[in-house]
């Protein structure tokens, strides 16, 4: 079997699929569909099923098994899957370390203020990252591609959210921001998509890719 499947072809599906999801998130807000499963647009995109944040584990999982199997995974995939789990704690270590020196600030819903230190944010998550692509770049580059497709489609219905005023969560801020100028609101929205979200995707995609390849790994 080849070794290295092409991309493009491995994510196509899980990318239209990712696709569905969002396109039905959005019809579940505009439309009042059950809370459970959608959410409600005020209250924010976390933690309901129908979502798309949660397919990041799912398919950097798949990725893996099938990179894995197709004999394009890591050498020693434990290794891989520690490097990975290291470089989100070292991202996460850099957040608490940047807050706790007063370079980041956190939302307060109770006293909403704008965000500061988003560089310093992007830049801890970017160390993630670079170490994701230092363990398995195969995959790393595999979970980039399949979050610029996953994404891309959700800055344009941010867009539209935006254009047409929808009472969804993709036209939204969370609680503790201060909003911005109207005419400022669909890039201040559509930033996290291109920036914080594919980085989340490639550094947990591919620690779930590597975890799944060392099952596949002992296994045989």
């Amino acid at each position: 079997m080849d070794g290295k499947p092409p991309i493009l072809r491995l994510v196509l599906v899980p990318a239209l699929l990712t696709l569905v999801v969002s396109v039905v998130r959005l019809l579940g807000e505009l439309y009042a569909w059950s809370p459970f499963w959608f959410g409600v647009p005020e209250g924010g995109a976390p933690g309901v099923p129908i979502g798309i944040s949660w397919l990041i584990f799912v398919f950097g999982f798949w990725f893996g098994l099938r990179l894995q199997r197709a004999g394009s995974g890591p050498q020693r995939p434990g290794r891989a899957a520690v490097i990975c789990l290291l470089g989100a704690l070292a991202a996460a270590g850099l957040v608490a370390l940047f807050m706790k020196l007063g370079l980041m600030t956190s939302p307060d819903k109770d006293a909403p203020k704008e965000l500061e230190g988003i560089g310093y944010f992007l830049g801890a998550m970017g160390l993630g990252v670079v170490v994701a692509f230092v363990a398995w770049p195969r995959l790393a580059l595999t979970m980039l591609v399949y979050a610029v497709l996953a994404r891309l489609p959700v800055v344009g219905i941010t867009w539209l959210a935006v254009h047409y005023d929808w009472q969804t969560h993709y036209a939204m801020i969370g609680e503790g921001m201060l909003p911005p100028p109207r005419e400022q609101l669909f890039q201040f929205l559509a930033t996290p998509q291109v920036t914080f979200w594919p980085a989340v995707t490639v550094l947990f995609g591919t620690l779930c890719g590597s975890l799944a390849a060392l099952v596949a790994y002992r296994r045989r």
